[in-house]
């Protein structure tokens, strides 16, 4: 039997356009993007905003604002931003509170990256690890106010599993009674030069699956540093959904595509399985938002 497979495109990320000129800086760009990915069948659109002048990535909430209201001009893709690495839990939420306020630029979806790693990457000819310093620190205390958050602004939070240790500490906050079933997952699995998360592997996928057994849940997968539409095939059958996009892999050597294309061959390949791309309705109905 077919299924409704949902797909997130993560549009731009952190990544530079020296790997690939189609990544979008300016709102005005991201929004133009965003509704070309949601026409290509992205029900999903993750986004970071970038001041236009120096490409430079940033929080401001008018930036966040423009994306919002140019792209709901044109479509209904479900949108969420990201947060930063730096500052007080509150600091790095903020920009959630304040485009919550306004109906124009609510977020669809909360967020919470539940867990610390080191967001490393070795290169093997070198042998040199960049980012040998840097640790994403996300704290239980700055977790549960991202959750706690999230939930009294009405957003039910998307969970970025970089690590398993990630997903124990999401059934802590369930336990807690801080999430709510259906959680909303993303299994982030690390490929190239990635020296952090599980490899983008059947086995992998299981592991995450037999963690979840006994927990309702939504999950999508996608591979950081490496090309994600591989993998399709194996995440649908598995019964999740698909993250694609230039922020996860920039297609640097293969062929640049932007990422209306990702998403066009994603859509594609879930179509031939006997599936369908599931739409922005039944994307709310699925995520139970």
């Amino acid at each position: 039997m077919g299924r409704s497979i949902i797909i997130e495109a993560a549009i731009n990320g952190n990544a530079p356009r020296e790997l690939n000129p189609n990544i979008p800086y300016t709102p005005r760009e991201i929004a133009d993007d965003a509704i070309a990915s949601a026409k290509a069948g992205a029900a999903l659109i993750h986004f970071h905003v970038r001041d236009p002048e120096s490409g430079r990535w940033v929080q401001d909430v008018p930036y966040y604002a423009e994306v919002y209201r140019r792209t709901r001009a044109s479509c209904g893709a479900l949108l969420w931003p990201t947060f930063p690495f730096e500052g007080t839990a509150a600091q790095r939420f903020s920009h959630f509170v304040e485009l919550a306020r306004d109906p124009a630029t609510r977020p669809d979806l909360g967020a919470a990256d539940i867990g610390s790693v080191n967001l490393a990457s070795y290169d093997r000819r070198s042998k040199k690890v960049r980012g040998a310093k840097f640790v994403y620190q996300n704290s239980y205390e700055t977790c549960r106010y991202f959750l706690e958050t999230s939930r009294e602004l009405g957003l039910r939070p998307s969970l970025q599993i970089f690590e398993p240790g990630f997903l124990r500490a999401a059934f802590v906050f369930l336990d807690q009674g801080l999430l709510s079933e259906p959680l909303i997952l993303k299994f982030y699995l690390g490929a190239g030069e990635q020296c952090f998360g599980m490899p983008p592997t059947l086995k992998s996928l299981e592991a995450y699956l037999e963690m979840i057994k006994d927990v309702r849940c939504i999950w999508f997968a996608a591979t950081l540093g490496g090309d994600n539409l591989p993998m399709v095939p194996l995440i649908a059958s598995l019964g999740g959904h698909v993250r694609v996009g230039l922020e996860d892999h920039q297609y640097t050597r293969e062929g640049q595509l932007s990422n209306s294309q990702i998403v066009e061959r994603a859509a594609a390949t879930i179509r031939t399985m006997g599936h369908e791309v599931a739409s922005v309705v039944q994307t709310r109905e699925t995520l139970e938002l």
